[in-house]
């Protein structure tokens, strides 16, 4: 249970900084972008780590496991674009469209590998104590 907890509230925290990321970014809020965005990838590393701790639990269908890790993989490296192109744009406003491509493209992913995870718990078994 306590794994579970620890899964809930990284994954909270996570989306809430990235809203307000998002939401700062649009809005032109650079102060507060600048420490969410940060803030957002290192989170969503502690949430992938409460993920690997809260599966140790579980089995999941091995068709169904490569669908969801296709995705949650993508969306994973799809970060490194987000933290290079910000820091470019940190450097040159000339950079701002490839950020936001950048930006979106990770969202998406990372929506549809939330999604996939989800679904995936459909499929899981608790393992045998």
């Amino acid at each position: 249970m306590g794994h579970a907890v620890g899964f809930w509230i990284s994954f909270a925290v996570t989306l809430g900084l990235l809203v307000t990321s998002l939401v700062s970014g649009i809005r032109g809020g650079r102060r507060v972008h600048l420490v969410t965005g940060p803030l957002t990838l290192l989170m969503l590393g502690i949430t992938i780590a409460c993920t690997k701790i809260l599966i140790r639990n579980y089995e999941f269908p091995a068709e169904q496991l490569n669908f969801h890790l296709y995705f949650s993989i993508t969306a994973t490296c799809a970060a490194v674009p987000v933290l290079l192109t910000g820091i470019w744009l940190w450097r040159n406003p000339a950079a701002r469209l490839w950020h936001r491509l950048a930006v979106w493209t990770f969202v998406v992913l990372a929506l549809t590998a939330t999604g996939t995870g989800i679904w995936l718990f459909g499929y899981a078994t608790l393992k045998a104590a």
